[in-house]
């Protein structure tokens, strides 16, 4: 039995993973658990009545279910994610890729069929009912207009049914906005709540605001019935800016799951992990944006806090994603843009060229085996099912600014968790079995 004891104030969350099961318990009640978990077999024989009784009531008393399956191997991607562009409209003040900076560098149509050649030749192989395809990218995939279209109308006429998404900024011209509602099956939109924080956060190179141009594409997308996601990024400060950004979207939109990544860096093309002071802040906003949602009936996430989800793969895109950045190169993150990546050596796992694909493997198990190895680390977390050791991108930001080998992102994680499982404990009758009352849909865990 895998068990873990929280503290929450005087009390502690009594935590089963593997179970799905949680509930606050005094010291004497987090005591007893820690017993019987050291038990060569899980039963009641020997408490009293009433604990037992209420033990065997919650499920406690059950053993636990086998772990989650491992990633799937070999290398065998059924899904292709092309990075489009680093062309932008936007010039967004964190932009990790520094997008519409630098010289032009589109992808390829030919490159991008190829990609989906080979997925799409995958899932046949694996006998998978379709294949997918997302438009993704260190810069806006709509600003490659034709080749997006070119390559959505190439998938479709594939033998196996392709599900398409796209992952972009939302500024669309109308003839754009009703081409993508017709062919596109699932969207996600960057967008960070309030005019005055988007406008702030996401101006148009000009400098002009681009909140405007985004809430009509939201609308549109509402007045359509069109179910999408919204990907918010939030900056300092937190508790001033997250709560009301988040209240907005609800508010004003029909969004059902909003899912909100933190950004520490203040220059645009680079990343900067957190300080503690920063995590804790950031911590405190979300808890307080997350109840803000779960009172209007939405749904907000944070990518390393999923206490529905057991998982021992962070991400899809290292084990099922073949993701092909502008340059030809396959790369195992979506945020590997580029050679200037300081992760490119590590990410980079083979290229499209001469109209194939050729993943190195050898690069490929060496990456792999880095995530297991940092995943092997984390063993005695609470998280260690959630979280599964953290994007691997994330964790060398946290560290190099952390500067002393440790992990801020992993208290943001940890504590963003028991805030959520204690919501989960209070929603219900003061014990949380696992049930979906905030899980969030599998397409956006793996788009971001």
């Amino acid at each position: 039995m895998e068990l873990y004891l929280i503290p929450v104030q005087d009390k502690f969350i009594i935590y089963r993973p593997l179970l799905r099961l949680a509930f606050v318990g005094n010291r004497a009640m987090a005591e007893l658990a820690a017993g019987l978990a050291k038990r060569p077999v899980l039963s009641g024989d020997g408490l009293p009545e009433e604990v037992r009784t209420f033990l065997d009531a919650v499920g406690f008393l059950q053993p636990d279910p086998p772990p989650p399956p491992p990633p799937p191997s070999p290398y065998c991607p059924s899904t292709a994610v092309l990075l489009m562009t680093n062309r932008c409209n936007l010039r967004c003040t964190y932009c990790y890729a520094s997008g519409g900076e630098g010289p032009v560098q589109d992808l390829p149509l030919e490159l991008a069929q190829a990609a989906i050649d080979q997925v799409c030749a995958n899932a046949v192989e694996q006998k998978l009912p379709r294949f997918e395809l997302t438009f993704h990218g260190g810069g806006e995939p709509v600003q490659v207009w034709e080749v997006l279209q070119a390559a959505t109308a190439y998938a479709r006429n594939k033998e196996l049914p392709c599900r398409t998404a796209i992952v972009s900024n939302g500024v669309w011209t109308d003839r754009q906005r009703e081409w993508i509602l017709e062919n596109i099956d699932e969207l996600s939109i960057s967008f960070d709540g309030r005019p005055q924080t988007q406008d702030r956060q996401r101006p148009f190179a000009s400098g002009r605001g681009s909140s405007r141009a985004v809430m009509r594409t939201l609308q549109a997308m509402d007045k359509a019935g069109f179910s999408y996601g919204i990907r918010m990024t939030a900056t300092a400060p937190w508790l001033e800016n997250l709560p009301e950004d988040v209240r907005f979207i609800c508010e004003e939109t029909a969004c059902p799951a909003m899912q909100v990544e933190p950004a520490f860096n203040t220059v645009r093309g680079v990343h900067q992990g957190p300080t503690e002071e920063e995590g804790a802040a950031f911590v405190e906003a979300f808890l307080v944006a997350f109840d803000i949602a779960l009172s209007a009936g939405r749904r907000l996430s944070y990518s390393a806090a999923r206490p529905w989800l057991l998982t021992q793969a962070f991400c899809t895109a290292p084990y099922a994603a073949l993701v092909v950045n502008a340059a030809g190169r396959l790369v195992s993150c979506y945020e590997v843009t580029s050679e200037t990546h300081p992760l490119a050596a590590l990410s980079t796992i083979g290229r499209v060229e001469d109209g194939r694909v050729a993943i190195d493997h050898s690069a490929h198990r060496a990456l792999v085996d880095h995530i297991e190895a940092h995943r092997a680390t984390c063993r005695d977390c609470f998280c260690y099912w959630h979280c599964a050791g953290d994007c691997y991108t994330r964790t060398y930001y946290a560290q190099a600014s952390a500067g002393t080998g440790a992990n801020p992102r992993c208290r943001i994680n940890r504590e963003i968790t028991a805030g959520m499982l204690l919501r989960y404990i209070m929603a219900g009758d003061g014990v949380w079995r696992g049930q979906d009352i905030y899980a969030q849909e599998a397409h956006l865990i793996k788009t971001f």
